[in-house]
């Protein structure tokens, strides 16, 4: 996440490295508005059962906006607010079917090879002994074997 927001950062700061402070709201509400491409919703959306009235589109009358009757929006949030789970659990699927297809493609490059008796091979170290304490500069594999 704290990549994806120096990334928005960066994009909207051309040179004036002091201004990312009055641009940061800008980069978080975008966040939170556009749909992610692992599960088609945005965040907005799937905590809140409906989808944002960008600012914009409130200042330019837009068939949405000109058409707004208060009693008829409360009815249909209350109707998206019951459709939350459902939207969730569909958005919930699509991710894992993003992250199947991912795995897919990235494991058409991997090349299964069998090890042997006497093959040299690296061990991990926290396998091997998982009381040994750990830091930054333990070794994370041991060997050959």
């Amino acid at each position: 996440m704290n990549q994806a927001i120096l990334e928005g950062l960066k994009r909207r700061i051309s040179g004036a490295h002091g201004a990312w402070v009055d641009k940061l709201p800008n980069v978080l509400w975008a966040m939170q508005t556009t749909p992610k491409t692992t599960s088609g919703e945005s965040l907005f959306s799937l905590a809140f059962g409906t989808e944002v009235v960008l600012p914009p589109k409130m200042l330019f009358p837009t068939l949405r906006t000109s058409n707004y009757e208060q009693g008829d929006s409360e009815k249909g949030l209350r109707a998206n607010l019951d459709l939350l789970e459902e939207r969730r659990a569909k958005a919930h699927l699509r991710a894992l079917a993003y992250k199947k297809a991912t795995t897919r493609i990235y494991n058409r490059k991997v090349h299964s090879r069998s090890i042997k008796v006497r093959d040299l091979v690296l061990r991990i170290a926290e396998v091997s002994d998982p009381t040994r304490a750990r830091g930054k500069l333990t070794p994370n594999w041991e060997g050959p074997y």
